[in-house]
């Protein structure tokens, strides 16, 4: 689909506003300084305004992710306190609210350990403008420690 004449104008005339810079929104192609609506690396022809859109996207999921590893490392103090909790109240005798809890804190634990994953969505160029690396291996391991939980507490 050919591009309007204004919009190629408007593309070389005004400014970018956005802190992230303009990406191709097929292949993540950095599309700075370009004078035609055609990405160079995949050959995609775009308009302005989903490039604009792109980049607002962008920067919204980067402002999530500015504590990418905080989350899942409230996903671990999470999981160990439902650990906690479940040992003790079954000392104690109990056996369906620990059973509950620990269900409902293990799926709390896998979906915080898993929203370190969010960072894949962003081009890679981008996950090295975050403040800290994604931490996966954290991610994955609260994950699993989630699941073991949810595990115990239905077995036991």
């Amino acid at each position: 689909m050919p591009i309007e004449e204004p919009d190629l104008k408007r593309m070389a005339g005004d400014p970018w506003i956005y802190k992230l810079p303009p990406i191709c929104p097929e292949c993540g192609y950095n599309l700075t300084g370009l004078t035609s609506p055609r990405c160079p690396e995949c050959g995609r022809v775009f308009h302005r305004k989903e490039v604009e859109q792109r980049a607002r996207e962008l920067s919204y999921e980067m402002l999530r992710l500015k504590d990418v590893n905080e989350v899942p490392g409230y996903g671990l103090k999470a999981v160990i306190g439902g650990f906690a909790f479940f040992g003790l109240t079954r000392l104690a005798g109990f056996k369906s609210v620990p059973a509950v809890v620990g269900i409902l804190v293990g799926v709390l634990a896998v979906g915080l350990g898993l929203s370190v994953f969010r960072a894949r969505r962003l081009p890679s160029s981008m996950i090295e403008e975050l403040p800290a690396p994604p931490n996966y291996m954290l991610g994955v391991g609260v994950a699993l420690l989630g699941i073991l939980l949810i595990a115990v507490s239905i077995l036991a």
